[in-house]
């Protein structure tokens, strides 16, 4: 298990090969996959649990995998992270540490983290967390062949992890231990009754209703529970304790212990790409230096986009102009009257190529120089800089971006609108752009939109 996309189906697919088979949960509409492999002359089922976040589940997939971890019989749990973003990952790793200890942690797209800088201390990560953890890249394959060995020797009862326990605050694990000695009167499973204390102090009514399905519909009116859940109530009340605190003591908890980890074991150096978007931050999100550069990089756009549209746009109506003469006379001469030629050479023909004479050299120059420019961070930081303006007149940040569109064309930028999520801002942005002349003519859009904005913005007021 492990969060979604840090390469569990790579993993799976690596370790099974062809032979997996898809189908859904029973009762559910989730895809699960399984697989088969053979490993040191025993035969192992393997399954992909959907990817999770959270233990503290609120999707489909999360509920399956932490009903799955909960409430099914396995041997071995591979817990699949990203060595690029540890810090995400490892809050669902001590989450799956409190329901077992047959864990196996496999460091996945080590290669990229490397890339990035990050390196990692896997031997102080393994010793710190109490259990296996493996370097891996899944893609290549390596690192599989060491996963495969730690979870044989789990699986066989050769490795046993000594996993330490998330301590909490002092009212909720009071709660806790009186729920877990209830627990221990009613249910079997001597590893999974801190956990279950701590879902059912939550009053989740998606785990209710596992665990019910599990141990039986009347579990939680049975005597050693039903008193033992009142006492925790009465601890929780003594101590100001409601369900937000609660769950804010449990996610706080577990963050701050995988903070911890990861400032013990991970080395961050900035990589060359980090480097460029810490320069690109100090002089386009400058306090002084934004709003003009900002206008320099608008000007130096515009310009070249001007001044070279120029030589391609009247070679085209030279072009289209020659062309024109000539088909008016090839017209005439097959004996179709001037009045149809004059419509259709001197009408419609003409409008056309000039529209594409006059628009196409600017579109092919912008548009090309703005895709640039949005790859390398500039257009993200120009719409943060003018989301201030662009607030004051009531409208989104987001039309900043849109608004830079229309300089090459106000059709675009209309229909880029749409990254807007307000229905009203939206509507705000498509009419404000239409104001906007083709070409980057002056008077400057942004100037038009920010008075109109204003100016409705007052008399709705």
């Amino acid at each position: 298990m492990g969060n979604p996309n840090v390469g569990k189906s790579t993993v799976f697919n690596e370790i099974t090969g062809s032979h997996q088979h898809t189908g859904n949960w029973t009762g559910k509409t989730v895809d699960a996959a399984k697989g088969e492999y053979y490993y040191k002359f025993n035969n192992y089922e393997l399954v992909d649990l959907p990817g999770t976040y959270s233990l503290l589940s609120s999707s489909e997939e999360e509920r399956i995998a932490r009903d799955y971890l909960c409430f099914e019989n396995y041997d071995c749990v591979v817990c699949v992270v990203d060595a690029t973003n540890l810090l995400r990952n490892l809050n669902l790793v001590l989450q799956v540490l409190e329901v077992t200890n047959r864990v196996v942690l496999l460091m996945n797209l080590s290669d990229e983290a490397k890339k990035r800088n990050i390196d990692i201390d896997v031997k102080k990560l393994s010793k710190l967390l109490k259990i296996p953890v493996v370097k891996a890249t899944a893609r290549s394959g390596k690192g599989i062949n060491e996963l495969l060995e730690q979870v044989h020797l789990i699986c066989i009862g050769v490795l046993e992890n000594e996993v330490g326990v998330m301590e909490y605050d002092y009212p909720v694990e009071c709660a806790v231990k009186i729920l877990e000695n209830s627990l221990k009167q009613t249910l079997d499973c001597t590893d999974k009754r801190r956990f279950f204390a701590l879902r059912i102090l939550e009053n989740n009514d998606s785990f209710n209703k596992s665990f019910k399905e599990n141990f039986g519909g009347d579990i939680f009116d049975t005597c050693p529970l039903c008193c033992s859940l009142k006492a925790a109530e009465k601890i929780f009340e003594d101590n100001d304790y409601d369900y937000e605190k609660y769950m804010k003591t449990l996610t706080s908890t577990v963050y701050e212990k995988a903070e911890k980890l990861v400032k013990k074991t991970a080395c961050f150096a900035p990589s060359k790409k980090e480097k460029r978007e810490q320069m690109l931050d100090k002089i386009l999100l400058g306090k002084y230096s934004s709003i003009p550069v900002m206008l320099i990089i608008l000007g130096i756009v515009l310009w070249i986009t001007i001044a070279g549209s120029n030589y391609p746009s009247e070679f085209l109506r030279g072009v289209f102009d020659n062309f024109e003469v000539w088909l008016a006379d090839s017209m005439l001469s097959a004996g179709v009257s001037q009045t149809a030629v004059s419509l259709l050479v001197n009408g419609v023909l003409r409008v056309l190529l000039w529209v594409v004479a006059v628009m196409l050299p600017p579109m092919a120059i912008f548009f090309p120089i703005f895709a640039l420019l949005e790859d390398f961070g500039v257009l993200p930081r120009i719409a943060f800089n003018l989301d201030g303006a662009f607030e004051c007149c009531g409208a989104c940040g987001k039309q900043a971006l849109t608004t830079c569109m229309g300089y090459g064309c106000n059709a675009v930028g209309v229909t880029g609108c749409r990254i807007i999520d307000s229905p009203r801002e939206r509507l705000v942005a498509v009419i404000t752009n239409s104001l906007t002349p083709c070409n980057g003519r002056f008077p400057p859009p942004i100037l038009w939109q920010l008075l109109w904005l204003k100016t409705t913005k007052t008399s709705s007021k």
